[in-house]
């Protein structure tokens, strides 16, 4: 679940602010060869094919954590990722939840055709999602736009710069597990959001930290806006918003009121990474967290909006 409010402004997150990229600075991975995500990228991505990915996971079911659905939707990424020369590893972990303890498993693919990747090297971006969907006992929730429309749209990223060799470097995806709460709104400490909070923290494992993260989210109805988080980095909001007009999408890619509890919450608090979060106006969307929203609710057109757009941003940032 994606609960709306507006957030404090913490000490911690002004630093955040007013620090920009310059405390990442490019080039401080040496051990993974990178090249700028070019262009005509943006361009090759499908919608038709983002929501052919929806559709074969939606097939599955339910998808909360520890389902049939789930595990079976690990499976299909892991084998359509393997096709496209992209490495998994599955990231699983037991955590304390207000129905008891649950076992979570994160998704982490690099781009990596000939051997195993370093994970103890962090690519410049991070591109993420949840994958998992509300757990209800009662009803049958599909979650078409939450959360298989982003899983559809970074698939289809994945296609796209696995066409350009050292470009598909520069990005590590995460499908993350626990978004949803147990209960019923998320409660960024305590019920919800549990596979960021696991990963943020076990960054520091790592020998360094990603420059910065994108969130995608509840991408797939052409028929609302798409919202740029307020709690997103400045200089990213400043990229997105370029991004969007470059695309002539400036009247559907717009700031959001406040700020939205999403998987990015965690990395800017508990990781320290500059994130851009972008998410549909899930208030506009009267089948959101209910059976209602199924697969005739997506367009194709508006994933592949979002999948342009973070392509378009991948260029930005790695040709600055």
């Amino acid at each position: 679940m994606t609960y709306l409010t507006r957030l404090g402004f913490t000490p911690l997150f002004l630093l955040l602010l007013s620090c920009g990229e310059k405390d990442h600075p490019k080039g401080a991975v040496p051990s993974i060869p990178t090249s700028p995500v070019p262009e005509k990228s943006v361009t090759e991505f499908s919608g038709d094919n983002a929501l052919q990915h929806v559709v074969a996971i939606n097939a599955f079911g339910p998808r909360p954590a520890e389902s049939e659905g789930y595990q079976k939707s690990l499976g299909y990424l892991e084998k359509t990722l393997k096709e496209l020369g992209w490495k998994t590893r599955r990231q699983t972990f037991p955590s304390s939840t207000p129905i008891g303890t649950v076992n979570f498993t994160n998704l982490l693919a690099r781009h990596s055709p000939d051997s195993e990747p370093d994970w103890s090297v962090s690519p410049p971006y991070l591109l993420g999602g949840h994958l998992d969907t509300k757990r209800y006992p009662d009803i049958i929730f599909l979650g078409a736009n939450d959360s298989g429309s982003s899983t559809g749209v970074m698939v289809e990223v994945v296609r796209v710069l696995s066409q350009h060799g050292d470009a598909a470097n520069q990005v590590e995806l995460v499908f993350f597990d626990g978004e949803e709460a147990m209960l019923r709104n998320i409660d960024p400490k305590r019920d919800g959001l549990y596979g960021s909070r696991y990963f943020a923290g076990h960054l520091k494992s790592r020998n360094n930290k990603p420059h910065a993260g994108i969130i995608i989210d509840l991408v797939g109805d052409e028929k609302v806006p798409l919202l740029i988080g307020l709690d997103s980095h400045q200089n990213l909001q400043s990229h997105a918003r370029v991004a969007a007009r470059s695309l002539g999408l400036e009247k559907s890619v717009i700031n959001a009121s406040g700020g939205i509890i999403d998987d990015h919450v965690p990395l800017i608090n508990g990781a320290n990474i500059p994130c851009l979060h972008l998410i549909g106006d899930f208030q506009k969307m009267p089948y959101w967290h209910t059976t209602d929203d199924t697969i005739d609710k997506l367009s194709p057109k508006a994933l592949e909006n979002c999948g342009q757009l973070v392509l378009k941003i991948l260029h930005q940032l790695t040709a600055d």
